[in-house]
Order: structure tokens, then C-alpha cells, then sequence
């Protein structure tokens, strides 16, 4: 299950979101939402939601001041973007701020929930909206952070390293098999690992766990 907290000025929106997806049948939940940044910063759980779903533009607000606040009061929360601004300078902006990815609100249902999912994971997505040299350079920074894990993924493995299977893991997390195992493959192949215990072997080795 991948948990949401959506924060949105539009009311409709939300509702919107909400009557989209359901978590029985799509493996997505809205479990909260705040109008503006600093409304979510006094209200969100960290326990209770797994990603920030963020409009760019809220009102008496800088889109890059409302990033760096939830990144400086929820470490490791993934966020992403949500907006009708097709701007490839904001979304570049947003890249470099450090969010996930970045979708128009006239995304399809199917490429936000597979976005949310590769987010999950701790992948960064790109929606095409940047410029392809441009996005080559920045992913070729990211992937020479070879052995940086996100926070999420660094419990993962944690939890992996003390003895705790994946489905304690999936079960800990309130999260799939599936989806802890698509996060440690991400691992995996990013650190060139064969299995779990050479992951685990590699990342003791490098002081990352």
C-alpha cells in the first residue's frame, strides 16, 4: 500500500484524488491532506503516509521554500510534484530542489500510480518535460551516487541485514512483498549485488548499514 499526504489548496482536487484511487483495488490511499506547507508541517503523521503528493503553486507560498520545509521537517519523505504547470524550467528547478518526480495533473491514472510506485522504490522519474540533455546529465549525477540510499531503502536493508524476512519486512512497513522486493532489487542493482547477502556483504563493507 502506498500511502499519500496531499497538499492542496483545491479541495476538488483531493476529492478527486481520492475518488481515483482505492486502496483495495488500486494499492494506493489518501490518508491525509493539508491546504498548504506549513498547515502539513503541523499535522502530518510520519507514520502514516509514505509520500507527499505537492501542488507547485500554493497561495503566499515559494514552490522551492515549501520543498526545502518538508525536506528539512520529513527526512527522507519522498515528494512529488503535482501540477498543471508544464514549465521545463520548474521542473528542472524541482529536480535540483530534490523531489521524485513531477507530474501534470493531466497525467493518467496508470503513469501516476506507476510513477508513485517507482518513487517508492527510490527511483527518480522524469515526465518527459525536461530537456533529454539535460535529464542525461542528471541522471548520470544520480547514478554516480552508487551507494547512497534513500532513508527508506536504508531501513529496508537494515531490516534485511538483522534476520527479519521480506514478508516481516512488507509486514512491519504495512507495504507489499512485492514492492519491498522491487525496492531491494533497485539496491541490488545499483550496488551490483547477486543476492540479499552480498547487498548486505557490500553495504557493511562501505559503512552504508
Amino acid at each position: 500500500m502506498i500511502r499519500l499526504f496531499v497538499i492542496e489548496d483545491h479541495p476538488v482536487i483531493v476529492t478527486g484524488l481520492k475518488n481515483l484511487f482505492r486502496p483495495s483495488r488500486d494499492g494506493i490511499e489518501i490518508t491525509d491532506n493539508a491546504f498548504s506547507v506549513d498547515d502539513a508541517v503541523l499535522k502530518a503523521n510520519t507514520d502514516t503516509f509514505d509520500i507527499f503528493l505537492l501542488d507547485l503553486w500554493l497561495p503566499d507560498a515559494h514552490p522551492l521554500m515549501n520543498v526545502k520545509k518538508l525536506k528539512e521537517k520529513f527526512y527522507g519523505k519522498p515528494i512529488v510534484i503535482f501540477t498543471s504547470e508544464d514549465s521545463s524550467s520548474w521542473q528542472r528547478k524541482m529536480f535540483e530542489a530534490g523531489v521524485m518526480a513531477y507530474l501534470l495533473k493531466s497525467t493518467n491514472k496508470s503513469e501516476i500510480k506507476s510513477t508513485l510506485e517507482k518513487v517508492i522504490r527510490g527511483q527518480i522519474v522524469f515526465s518527459g518535460l525536461v530537456e533529454p540533455d539535460y535529464e542525461k546529465k542528471l541522471a548520470t549525477v544520480l547514478s554516480g551516487q552508487k551507494y547512497h540510499l534513500t532513508p527508506n531503502q536504508q531501513e529496508l536493508v537494515i531490516l534485511l541485514s538483522s534476520g527479519l524476512t521480506q514478508q516481516q519486512i512488507a509486514d512491519s512497513k504495512k507495504t507489499s512483498v512485492s514492492t519491498v522486493e522491487k525496492t531491494l532489487k533497485h539496491v541490488r542493482d545499483r550496488c551490483d549485488a547477486k543476492n540479499n547477502a552480498e547487498l548486505i556483504k557490500i553495504l557493511l563493507e562501505k559503512g552504508i548499514i
